[in-house]
């Protein structure tokens, strides 16, 4: 268990720091299934120290995948040019596998005009009791899903968003950059699972390890599907939120935590 200080004093959570993290066989882990905001960035960037981590995993022939929240025209550059094997666009919404710009769905539309003339109506509708919401500068660039800043917005006006989501049959998830209206049932979780039957059916679920650090990454701290799922520090702040919390968390925030994680493997594989 974790104890963490919030305004009613020390709670405890079902969460442990890396550091007692003893009972895992780290030469069995074949992928890293990993957010890219204030997960892989650092204050918004890439940083040295990350992409020197990724080669040392890929070079360890540990395959690290992104699931981002990020759009479909951010994500299918990332794929190509980082020492990744693929990247998850949009909460799930596309996978991207290294070396192809062209996206594979996983949330099956059948209209997708249509499917874009009803996201841009359910945002018109939040807009009308949330006025000061607004569209996220990468909508332009998306296929399943539509975003609005996040910058702003109280936990309970973003709960309130979420239920008025609901009630209009789409699904609501948010990180620490954006909002999202998005088909119901696709999460990370969902779009990992499918990749991961179809492009590496091989490897078995406690092979995987899941990082994240906000409520969007929640699907992917489920143990009942990733038993081996890690917060970076800066989860914490969110940690009350979220129904699914992370097995583990480590000491360092950002892109720092994931080389933190990063460097406890490759000691213990190498």
């Amino acid at each position: 268990m974790y104890i963490y200080p919030n305004q009613s004093g020390e709670v405890l959570i079902n969460t442990v720091p890396l550091s007692q993290a003893k009972s895992i066989d780290w030469k069995n882990i074949r992928l890293i299934a990993t957010d890219m905001d204030g997960t892989l960035t650092s204050k918004g960037k890439f940083t040295n120290h990350l992409l020197q981590a990724l080669e040392h995993l890929a070079a360890a022939k540990i395959n690290v995948l992104i699931v981002t929240g990020r759009s479909a025209g951010w994500v299918s550059g990332i794929s190509s040019l980082m020492p990744v094997v693929g990247a998850v666009a949009e909460n799930g919404g596309l996978f991207y596998i290294a070396g192809s710009d062209r996206p594979i769905p996983l949330t099956p539309i059948s209209d997708l005009a249509s499917h874009r003339q009803q996201l841009a109506a359910a945002f018109g509708e939040l807009q009308t009791k949330f006025p000061q919401i607004q569209e996220s500068a990468d909508n332009r660039f998306r296929i399943t899903d539509w975003t609005f800043d996040v910058a702003g917005l109280t936990p309970h006006e973003i709960q309130t968003l979420s239920h008025l989501c609901h009630d209009m049959g789409w699904g609501f998830t948010y990180s620490s950059v954006q909002c999202h209206i998005k088909p119901q049932n696709q999460d990370k979780a969902t779009g990992l699972l499918q990749i991961l039957q179809q492009y590496w059916p091989e490897y078995s679920l406690d092979q995987v390890v899941t990082v994240g650090d906000s409520p969007n990454d929640e699907s992917l701290f489920n143990r009942d599907y990733f038993p081996l799922s890690f917060g970076v520090a800066n989860v914490l702040a969110y940690i009350h939120q979220l129904k699914h919390q992370p097995a583990y968390v480590t000491h360092e925030a950002e892109g720092e935590g994931f080389c933190e994680l990063s460097n406890y493997i490759l000691q213990c594989v190498n």
